[in-house]
């Protein structure tokens, strides 16, 4: 059983992007603006221009000794990711304006402070520190966020923070759900999915008709062969489950909260289909520490701001869309991904 994430990613929001820091609101977006007319003037046909300094007339490369002129890039690379590129900066200049409006503002140790919450969650899923750098990095290289993006991805996710964080406070029964997910109970179990009651009412007859200490192996396989959950794989088997954890359907939180091991829940409905359970085995609740509840609360508000700031970049972009007018460009942006 897959459980529901959010539109989010852990390493940045999609939408949206920063320029470098300018001494006030006011020219930053002014600069940024700027930046995007001398992008499309230099994009224009010419003389040869170079990347970092269209004027000089170098080439942007070479191969066989033969010149890369940045006027033959240009109308590839748009095609490739401009899209997402003139996303990121209609989302910078929005949210510029919508600090300016709000008369908010950010500085250096915010961008700063969006580095280390990256860092700090994947120490709670359980990267080691030591580790935690190099899959950064691997995310920047997946992501094609070099030196200019990734800071620019960094200012973007403090201004969209800044522009939210005043309406994430947490709920003191939120923070209650999220201990009982976090040092309750979890049970571990088996799933099978299937598109009809039929298939699943035939399943698990078939099941219950064999003796408890038959029912794990034989559960694996239909779930290898007539599952339609991502868990086939895994013979049906998911992470442990609490029944209190809200990203799984109620109806399987109040079904594996109710098996023993080796025996068979009845047939329940799913958005997607029909499931049947299979009871796997209890792990006990543990005691919490002392500073779990106000860590409990961080995790909840962090979660509550990437959504938030996943909606309000979302919300800026179609209330004031680009107008793009380079074909090349046009043709990214009109393909992209909603």
């Amino acid at each position: 059983m897959a459980k529901a994430v959010f539109v989010a990613s852990a390493l940045a929001v999609t939408c949206g992007c920063a320029a470098d820091r300018r001494p006030t609101t006011i020219e930053r977006a002014t600069d940024s603006a700027m930046g995007g007319v001398r992008a499309a003037e230099a994009s224009a046909p010419g003389p040869v221009r170079n990347a970092e300094n269209p004027a000089d007339g170098r080439p942007v490369a070479t191969v066989m000794g033969r010149p890369i002129e940045w006027s033959r890039l240009n109308s590839m690379l748009a095609e490739a990711s401009g899209s997402a590129v003139i996303e990121e900066i209609s989302i910078d200049l929005l949210a510029r304006r919508e600090l300016e409006r709000r008369g908010l503002t950010i500085g250096p140790a915010d961008a700063e402070a969006e580095e280390q919450a990256l860092l700090a969650a994947l120490g709670r899923s359980g990267t080691a520190p030591a580790q935690a750098g190099e899959l950064v990095m691997q995310m920047r290289r997946t992501r094609g966020l070099g030196p200019v993006r990734y800071k620019a991805m960094l200012e973007r996710n403090a201004m969209l923070r800044r522009l939210v964080r005043d309406e994430c406070e947490p709920t003191d029964e939120q923070v209650a759900q999220g201990m009982e997910v976090r040092h309750g109970p979890r049970h571990v179990c088996r799933i099978i999915v299937t598109p009809s009651r039929t298939t699943a009412t035939a399943i698990r007859a078939r099941l219950v008709a064999l003796p408890d200490n038959q029912r794990q192996a034989a559960f694996a396989a239909e779930a290898f062969t007539e599952s339609t959950d991502p868990s086939r794989d895994r013979g049906g088997l998911l992470e442990p489950i609490s029944p209190a954890d809200a990203s799984y359907a109620s109806a399987v939180r109040t079904a594996v909260a109710g098996l023993a091991s080796d025996q068979v829940s009845p047939v329940i409905a799913l958005d997607n289909g029909y499931a049947i359970l299979i009871g796997v085995r209890t792990i006990p609740g543990e005691a919490p520490g002392p500073d779990a509840p106000q860590r409990v609360r961080d995790e909840i508000r962090a979660r509550l701001e990437r959504v938030a700031m996943d909606q309000l970049a979302r919300r800026l972009l179609a209330e004031s869309p680009p107008t793009v007018f380079d074909s090349s460009l046009n043709w990214s942006w009109q393909s992209r991904r909603p």
